[in-house]
């Protein structure tokens, strides 16, 4: 049986895919998620190659924002015979983790903040309104709450891109106001990825839990 893996982007963690997760197990599919360390590209995919190393069976690979920058190194792993892009960086070989033609939000970038240790941290006050501004506003404050600093890829470069060697799905999400969507569609077409669309904001695993479980459990082998 296909095991999905879930891949966090920059500031999160695994908590993040608690409602897919929920949707996934009512159907009976199995899923595994981690905490990256977010320190680099490198740390990060060996973080996710450590968590193929003990599953048995195939893999579908879903990196979600930055995510898709460590699948994009992790997906090499001969368990995996899927990833999924998930409004996701998908840089090439020879490049950094934000390579590509990545196009981010003003309102994102102007939240950007760095610690005094040098870490980058999103403004509390800005957090909840541009990841997950389509659900409730009392529920989007609980999930930023949860948000913590981290590093984004480093100077590490990618060496070999998972993506072109094995098949790839991208899920556009067409409303985000972090990764443009237009950006988005530039880079699945860069990387020869099937395109699926889904509306609405960033972060589809907490606003929109149902629809991303249609779209991941029609591309397990058997479907659902």
């Amino acid at each position: 049986m296909t095991t999905i893996v879930l891949t966090h982007g920059a500031f999160h963690g695994g908590w993040c895919f608690a409602p897919l997760v929920d949707e996934l197990e009512s159907r009976g599919v199995g899923s595994v998620v981690l905490d990256l360390p977010l320190t680099d590209l490198d740390a990060d995919a060996a973080a996710v190659i450590s968590v193929l190393d003990n599953i048995e069976g195939p893999v579908l690979l879903l990196g979600h924002s930055y995510g898709g920058s460590v699948i994009t190194v992790a997906g090499n792993h001969p368990s995996v015979e899927r990833l999924v892009y998930l409004a996701a960086l998908g840089p090439d070989e020879g490049e950094r983790a934000s390579g590509g033609p990545v196009a981010i939000g003003d309102e994102f970038m102007s939240a950007m903040r760095a610690g005094d240790d040098g870490i980058p941290f999103i403004d509390p006050d800005l957090a909840a309104r541009i990841f997950y501004p389509d659900i409730d506003v009392l529920d989007a404050a609980r999930w930023a709450d949860e948000l913590r600093p981290g590093h984004t890829g480093g100077a590490a470069i990618v060496e070999q891109a998972a993506w072109r060697t094995v098949p790839s799905t991208y899920v556009v999400c067409a409303d985000d106001p972090i990764i443009l969507p237009d950006a988005q569609r530039a880079i699945a077409v860069r990387i020869g990825a099937d395109v699926v669309e889904i509306a609405g904001d960033h972060s589809p695993m907490v606003a929109r839990p149902t629809e991303l479980a249609d779209i991941l459990c029609g591309l397990l082998p058997t479907g659902l």
